[in-house]
């Protein structure tokens, strides 16, 4: 979006456009297309909301289960998303519909269906190794969600990256082929706070600690070599990152698909690979109790040989990400 198509949407703005009011607003959140302004943003879609539009609240109820610039209320935002359904917004009576578990058109009835606390509780953990710690959780997702999951960040894949060693930042490098997206403001959901809040309970670590969502998508041949999840900081721009943020805790993995060949998780240091059944899960600490680096998580994605495989990636730092 270029700046004069930001111009066209202030003036149909001014002409009482309210869904040209709803599109501003995201795209200040974020800055696509004009300088950021999260308050600017946040603003022209509460006004929105107000005037009932069907996509503004559908956006209140993100903000509300992630807590944008307001107190995280899961409530609410399932409240705001029913509200958003039953005036007829698409994407917010699949959500709706996704969280109760069942289909239908009774908004209300779906509403009242919606157990938050059956969504953020995890299955139990088997161990796999103590050293390094390594557990698996077998069924830690539906089939339901883990098609969810896909379908609602495939749009946004890209070449996957790498951390820079000499300065902040990431790069494309030959070791990891693979593609990812991000799970950010503009594809997050209601589904996502939730299973982030599952993965949180696993851990016995508060999701204020996890960093961006993450897709992972690996075609046949694609693969990411050996390599560790916590971050080495024997360069000033990675020493730097872990005293702004500290270290990688923990790396946990849901296998969204098994419909492939190959593509396990390998750790050859001990002698272990996994490949997860459709929705299992992954719990691997990346540093020893004292938060050393455990060189004994070395992994590698090994490539699929037939059929693309899917993961959701979680890392999980020593401290919180967020400010303040």
């Amino acid at each position: 979006m270029t700046a004069n198509d930001i111009l066209r949407l202030r003036t149909r703005i001014r002409a009482g456009d309210v869904a040209a009011q709803v599109e501003l607003g995201k795209r200040l959140l974020t800055g696509d297309g004009t300088p950021a302004s999260p308050q600017e943003g946040i603003g022209l879609i509460s006004d929105a909301a107000a005037k009932n539009n069907a996509e503004a609240i559908a956006q209140l109820a993100l903000f509300a289960a992630w807590g944008v610039m307001r107190p995280r209320n899961v409530d609410e935002a399932v409240d705001l998303l029913a509200k958003a359904a039953q005036l007829n917004w698409a994407p917010a009576q699949r959500e709706l519909q996704l969280l109760a578990r069942r289909q239908g058109n009774d908004w209300r009835a779906l509403r009242d269906g919606v157990d938050l606390s059956a969504w953020t509780r995890p299955p139990s953990a088997h161990a796999v190794s103590e050293a390094p710690r390594i557990r698996v959780f077998d069924g830690f997702a539906t089939p339901d969600e883990c098609d969810w999951l896909i379908e609602r960040a495939r749009k946004n894949l890209r070449r996957a990256m790498v951390y820079r060693r000499d300065a902040a930042g990431h790069m494309a490098s030959g070791d990891r082929t693979n593609s990812e997206a991000d799970f950010t403001v503009n594809v997050a959901d209601i589904v996502l706070s939730l299973i982030r809040e599952r993965i949180a309970a696993a851990l016995g670590t508060p999701a204020s600690f996890f960093e961006v969502t993450k897709l992972l998508h690996y075609e046949p041949g694609q693969q990411f070599h050996l390599h560790a999840d916590f971050i080495e900081t024997n360069t000033p721009a990675l020493a730097q990152d872990v005293r702004a943020h500290g270290q990688r805790l923990a790396t946990f993995l849901v296998y969204l698909n098994d419909d492939y060949e190959g593509g396990e998780t390998d750790f050859p240091k001990i002698g272990y690979r996994y490949k997860g059944r459709r929705g299992d899960a992954l719990l691997f600490y990346n540093v020893t109790a004292d938060e050393a680096p455990d060189y004994t998580t070395l992994h590698a994605g090994l490539p699929p040989t037939t059929g693309v495989k899917w993961l959701l990636s979680q890392w999980v730092r020593t401290r919180s990400l967020t400010a303040g």
